[in-house]
């Protein structure tokens, strides 16, 4: 998750814009990141330090790890430790945006710092209980009568779009107590005693195509070629459905989740896919996840 808030963090400060947030994600896969940036996100190093370094190399034919050794910035051990991170780190999207020279190694360390300083899960916390902490902030939920709701639904949302859509977005912001215009939409509702909850996903061509064909892809492994087959073209009946999938999935786990953990019982509706659909969010919110391919507004409200 540290790629969606830390994106979200960025976006929010105007340190970056929307634009360049999305060819850095598109970059993240393929972006190795190098000793300086994981010194930073450490501690072991500043920016300064990184850069005097990286100057240095200019004129010696041996590593980073070995210069800064020798500069005394790092120990043996904390270079080892540094470098047994790099396949699995999360600042590659810090990376991505100082290989695209969107900002410095400097500003990428004071972001950093301020990002850490005031995040929920800087500490010691369990990773759900501080994922909470973010999303309640985020999403301006401290005083909403729904929040504990609301808060286990998202939190459990982007654990299911990391895992069945994609890492490559993120936690872009979110409305409230307005109107909303899909292009899309695919809904459902879930219903308990004294409590429905409508939900949906809404879109654009873009968006519903990607969500469908990544959908479909990782979860039918005996499809062979299937972006080949003539499939997910345009948004029709079979795109419809693959979106209205994920979105049962989705509600699917949220009440197995409800029912284990709270002993809330919850029923879900057939999903129903409609066009130029208006919403309205009194009792809801819609939170917007930024894709590289767009924007996907996902929308939970009290009926």
């Amino acid at each position: 998750m540290f790629t969606q808030l830390f994106g979200h963090f960025l976006l929010n400060k105007n340190i970056i814009n929307g634009e360049q947030l999305a060819v850095a994600l598109e970059a993240k896969n393929s972006t190795r990141v190098k000793l300086g940036a994981l010194a930073i996100d450490a501690g072991y190093m500043t920016a300064e330090q990184v850069e005097a370094v990286h100057e240095e190399q200019m004129h010696v034919d041996k590593r980073i790890g070995d210069i800064a050794i020798e500069m005394g910035f790092l120990t043996d051990a904390q270079v080892g430790e540094l470098l047994s991170k790099q396949k699995t780190a999360n600042i590659v999207l810090g990376q991505a945006l100082i290989d695209a020279g969107y900002i410095t190694n400097k500003q990428f360390e004071d972001a950093l710092a301020e990002y850490k300083a005031s995040a929920a899960f800087a500490g010691d916390e369990p990773d759900d209980e501080a994922l909470a902490k973010d999303i309640v902030s985020i999403f301006d939920l401290e005083d909403d009568e729904n929040k504990d709701f609301y808060v286990d639904y998202i939190m459990l949302l982007t654990k299911n779009a990391i895992r069945f859509i994609g890492d490559d977005f993120v936690l872009a912001g979110y409305q409230k107590d307005i109107e909303i215009t899909c292009e899309h939409l695919s809904s459902q509702d879930l219903t308990g005693e004294d409590m429905t909850y409508y939900t949906a996903i809404g879109g654009g061509d873009d968006a519903f195509i990607n969500i469908a064909s990544r959908y479909a892809v990782d979860t039918n492994e005996d499809i062979d070629d299937i972006t080949e087959a003539g499939l997910f073209e345009e948004v029709d009946e079979f795109v419809e459905a693959c979106v209205g999938e994920f979105l049962n999935l989705q509600n699917g786990l949220f009440a197995v989740n409800m029912s284990n953990k709270k002993n809330i019982e919850l029923d879900l509706t057939p999903q129903f896919a409609e066009s130029n659909a208006t919403i309205t969010l009194a009792k809801g919110l819609s939170v917007c996840l930024q894709y590289t391919f767009g924007k996907v507004e996902f929308i939970i409200r009290k009926r």
